[in-house]
């Protein structure tokens, strides 16, 4: 009953652990989530965004009701880019262009 937001916790668990910087989150397939399971784990999330070391995430959803989950959230702007994608070669695609593109410069005052 819980799987889908069990395994995309243990997903944001494996992100903090390896210290992950891009992160590709294909949920093509994955069941949709019941308005609670999508609470908590909205829940979870905001908690864990300010630790997190990622810089960008490119998120595959195929499912209208994802898309529309995604819309309506009510989590703030997190603290890094997120594109979402049709399909994960376009994910993949977009996450290693953005890595070879030298990070932008800071001018000081």
């Amino acid at each position: 009953m819980h799987q889908a937001k069990d395994c995309l916790l243990e997903a944001l668990q494996l992100v903090q652990r390896q210290r992950a910087q891009r992160v590709l989150l294909n949920l093509d397939g994955m069941p949709e989530l019941s308005a609670l399971d999508a609470y908590l784990l909205e829940t979870n999330l905001l908690l864990a965004l300010p630790a997190l070391t990622v810089q960008q995430v490119a998120l595959v959803l195929t499912s209208y009701m994802q898309h529309q989950i995604l819309l309506e959230s009510s989590l703030r702007r997190p603290p890094f880019d997120i594109q979402v994608f049709d399909d994960a070669e376009t994910a993949l695609d977009w996450l290693q262009q953005s890595a070879v593109r030298p990070a932008p410069l800071s001018v000081g005052g």
